[in-house]
């Protein structure tokens, strides 16, 4: 199974006319609820609030598929974020996280988990303590008998911290699988090319990264090669969940062509990197095309594919 760890979010997202809706997301949240819509064995592992938005990010996971063995309820509050959507259809987020469910971890609460089993991070619960420290530790106990995949949706309010970079640089090199997006790249490292950041990366650890170019496509490292796919043409509405999106097609793609497990020991052969890419970046552009975080089923992927 995998079992994806981090943050549900309110996202309030414009309605028009000065108006708000809220909408729930959350980047590891909407990475589980794709990967498991595009037939993957996903469990999540999170902290859900005390308030009505707690239960109804439960029922958004489980009504996807989602199983809900590892979410832990608590008496904290849910996170919130204010979504402003740019002309180019970007997204920008400004988060209400002090006190947040999601970001209190302690080890007591993440499951021991049995051998073969994949574990994702990210997002901003891999990086706010007290949480972000029981999750790499979690993380780091399984290492040698679990798959570990790290997508790290550098956020602002992250690299506000002074050790941000330090935790960023830890979690690549103890994950065997990595996906990050040019912006991430940029965000974290703005003065070095995006892609010598994704080579640095695959040669302190990971065996491979994806790194995503937006309408772009999307680029797969190894040891052994480097393969490109471009994006499909899309009429874009916005970019909210487009790399969560990616990020849970890739661990499905995987999953079903059994290239989980061992730690992805096996080396991928280009073509076959190819298929993944397209795969991932298929069903991201597909989530662009509708508002907010709503990833594509199986079907509904396999019908756009064929257009």
């Amino acid at each position: 199974m995998i079992v994806v760890a981090g943050e549900n979010v309110v996202d309030l997202v414009p309605a028009g006319e000065g108006l708000l809706r809220a909408a729930l997301g959350g980047g590891p949240a909407n990475t589980a609820l794709a990967a498991a819509r595009l037939g993957a064995p996903v469990a999540m592992a999170a902290r859900l609030g005390r308030d009505s938005f707690g239960a109804a990010f439960r029922n958004r996971l489980t009504s996807s598929g989602v199983d809900a063995r590892y979410l832990v309820t608590t008496s904290q509050p849910s996170a919130l974020a204010l979504a402003t959507v740019g002309a180019d259809g970007e997204a920008l987020y400004d988060f209400w996280l002090a006190g947040a469910a999601d970001f209190g971890w302690r080890d007591r609460e993440l499951p021991d988990l049995p051998d073969g089993s994949t574990i994702h991070i990210g997002s901003l619960a891999a990086f706010l303590p007290p949480g972000a420290d029981a999750l790499e530790r979690w993380a780091l106990r399984h290492r040698d008998r679990c798959t570990i995949t790290f997508d790290p949706n550098v956020r602002s309010v992250a690299l506000a911290r002074p050790d941000s970079l330090v935790r960023l640089e830890r979690l690549v090199e103890l994950s065997h699988l990595v996906r990050a997006s040019e912006g991430d790249l940029a965000h974290a490292y703005p003065h070095v090319p995006p892609m010598e950041t994704a080579r640095r990366w695959l040669a302190a650890g990971p065996r491979l990264l994806v790194l995503t170019h937006g309408d772009a496509g999307a680029t797969a490292l190894t040891a052994d090669a480097e393969v490109n796919v471009a994006a499909p043409a899309i009429s874009m509405t916005d970019t909210i969940g487009a790399g969560d999106t990616a990020m849970g097609a890739l661990l499905a793609w995987l999953h079903d062509a059994g290239r989980l497990r061992d730690q992805l020991a096996r080396e991928l052969a280009p073509e076959t990197l190819r298929l993944m890419l397209r795969h991932l970046c298929d069903a991201a552009a597909l989530t662009c095309t509708r508002p907010g975080a709503d990833p594509p089923t199986l079907d509904e992927l396999r019908a756009f594919q064929l257009v």
